[in-house]
Protein backbone atom coordinates (compact mmCIF):
# COMPACT_ATOMS: atom_id res chain seq x y z
CA UNK A 1 0.00 0.00 0.00
CA UNK A 2 1.32 3.73 -0.77
CA UNK A 3 1.95 5.37 2.56
CA UNK A 4 0.73 9.22 2.37
CA UNK A 5 2.21 11.95 4.40
CA UNK A 6 -0.03 12.29 7.36
CA UNK A 7 -1.05 16.23 7.33
CA UNK A 8 -2.73 15.49 3.64
CA UNK A 9 -4.79 12.38 4.60
CA UNK A 10 -7.68 12.26 1.87
CA UNK A 11 -8.00 16.24 1.74
CA UNK A 12 -10.14 16.32 -1.72
CA UNK A 13 -13.34 16.76 -1.94
CA UNK A 14 -14.55 15.55 -5.37
CA UNK A 15 -16.66 17.70 -7.18
CA UNK A 16 -17.36 15.10 -10.39
CA UNK A 17 -15.60 12.47 -12.21
CA UNK A 18 -16.16 10.17 -15.37
CA UNK A 19 -14.41 7.49 -16.69
CA UNK A 20 -11.61 9.86 -18.60
CA UNK A 21 -11.97 13.01 -16.18
CA UNK A 22 -11.78 14.11 -12.31
CA UNK A 23 -12.04 17.30 -10.62
CA UNK A 24 -11.53 18.02 -7.11
CA UNK A 25 -11.05 20.83 -4.81
CA UNK A 26 -9.00 20.90 -1.64
CA UNK A 27 -8.19 23.65 0.86
CA UNK A 28 -4.69 24.25 2.56
CA UNK A 29 -4.61 24.05 6.13
CA UNK A 30 -2.43 27.03 7.53
CA UNK A 31 -1.77 24.73 10.68
CA UNK A 32 -0.28 22.27 8.80
CA UNK A 33 3.43 22.39 10.10
CA UNK A 34 5.42 22.55 6.66
CA UNK A 35 4.83 25.93 6.65
CA UNK A 36 7.08 26.37 9.60
CA UNK A 37 10.08 25.66 7.59
CA UNK A 38 8.77 25.90 4.36
CA UNK A 39 9.96 29.01 3.71
CA UNK A 40 10.37 30.72 7.02
CA UNK A 41 8.54 34.74 6.13
CA UNK A 42 7.40 33.68 2.94
CA UNK A 43 5.08 30.44 3.59
CA UNK A 44 3.83 28.00 0.88
CA UNK A 45 3.40 24.91 -0.16
CA UNK A 46 5.81 22.36 -1.35
CA UNK A 47 5.35 21.17 -4.74
CA UNK A 48 5.09 17.49 -4.03
CA UNK A 49 2.09 17.94 -1.86
CA UNK A 50 0.38 19.69 -5.01
CA UNK A 51 1.76 15.37 -6.43
CA UNK A 52 -0.34 13.74 -3.60
CA UNK A 53 -3.35 16.01 -3.89
CA UNK A 54 -3.62 14.78 -7.70
CA UNK A 55 -2.84 10.80 -6.18
CA UNK A 56 -5.90 11.96 -4.21
CA UNK A 57 -7.74 13.36 -6.70
CA UNK A 58 -6.96 10.22 -9.03
CA UNK A 59 -7.75 7.26 -5.62
CA UNK A 60 -11.09 8.87 -5.49
CA UNK A 61 -12.30 9.46 -9.13
CA UNK A 62 -11.58 5.47 -9.52
CA UNK A 63 -13.64 4.61 -6.35
CA UNK A 64 -11.21 1.87 -5.49
CA UNK A 65 -11.55 -0.10 -8.89
CA UNK A 66 -7.57 0.40 -9.29
CA UNK A 67 -5.22 1.24 -6.77
CA UNK A 68 -2.60 3.82 -8.45
CA UNK A 69 0.83 3.73 -7.51
CA UNK A 70 3.02 6.45 -8.80
CA UNK A 71 5.16 5.37 -11.07
CA UNK A 72 6.63 8.33 -12.64
CA UNK A 73 7.02 12.39 -13.01
CA UNK A 74 6.64 13.16 -16.70
CA UNK A 75 6.47 16.83 -16.28
CA UNK A 76 5.75 19.01 -13.26
CA UNK A 77 5.60 22.71 -13.68
CA UNK A 78 5.30 24.72 -10.80
CA UNK A 79 3.49 27.96 -11.96
CA UNK A 80 2.77 30.24 -9.11
CA UNK A 81 3.36 29.64 -5.08
CA UNK A 82 0.32 28.31 -3.00
CA UNK A 83 -0.36 29.58 0.27
CA UNK A 84 -1.89 28.99 3.46
CA UNK A 85 -5.49 29.12 3.20
CA UNK A 86 -5.58 28.86 -0.50
CA UNK A 87 -8.63 26.70 -2.08
CA UNK A 88 -7.38 24.14 -4.66
CA UNK A 89 -8.94 23.23 -8.32
CA UNK A 90 -7.74 19.43 -9.56
CA UNK A 91 -8.73 18.95 -12.95
CA UNK A 92 -7.31 15.67 -13.99
CA UNK A 93 -7.72 14.15 -17.57
CA UNK A 94 -7.26 10.08 -17.78
CA UNK A 95 -5.51 8.48 -20.37
CA UNK A 96 -5.16 4.44 -19.83
CA UNK A 97 -2.17 2.38 -21.88
CA UNK A 98 -3.03 -1.10 -20.59
CA UNK A 99 -2.64 -1.48 -17.48
CA UNK A 100 -0.83 1.74 -16.55
CA UNK A 101 -2.84 5.24 -16.36
CA UNK A 102 -1.77 8.83 -17.25
CA UNK A 103 -2.70 11.76 -15.86
CA UNK A 104 -2.31 15.47 -17.19
CA UNK A 105 -3.45 17.93 -14.26
CA UNK A 106 -3.77 21.50 -13.60
CA UNK A 107 -3.70 22.89 -10.19
CA UNK A 108 -5.37 26.24 -9.36
CA UNK A 109 -6.58 29.00 -7.06
CA UNK A 110 -8.34 32.09 -7.17
CA UNK A 111 -4.94 34.08 -8.66
CA UNK A 112 -4.70 31.23 -11.81
CA UNK A 113 -2.66 28.48 -12.77
CA UNK A 114 -0.48 26.94 -9.86
CA UNK A 115 0.95 24.26 -11.61
CA UNK A 116 0.89 21.59 -14.34
CA UNK A 117 1.66 17.85 -14.19
CA UNK A 118 1.90 15.12 -16.27
CA UNK A 119 2.27 11.70 -13.96
CA UNK A 120 2.32 7.84 -14.66
CA UNK A 121 0.70 5.54 -12.57
CA UNK A 122 0.73 1.68 -12.33
CA UNK A 123 -1.18 -1.03 -10.42
CA UNK A 124 -0.25 -1.15 -6.89
CA UNK A 125 1.43 -4.07 -5.61
CA UNK A 126 0.02 -6.28 -3.16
Amino acid sequence: MTARCAPLADQVRLVSAGPDQAVATATVDPADPVFAGHFPGFPLLPGVYLVELVGQTVRAALHGSYRPELAALDRCRFLSPVAPGDELRIEVALTWSGPDLRCAATITTDRGRAADLRLRYRPEED
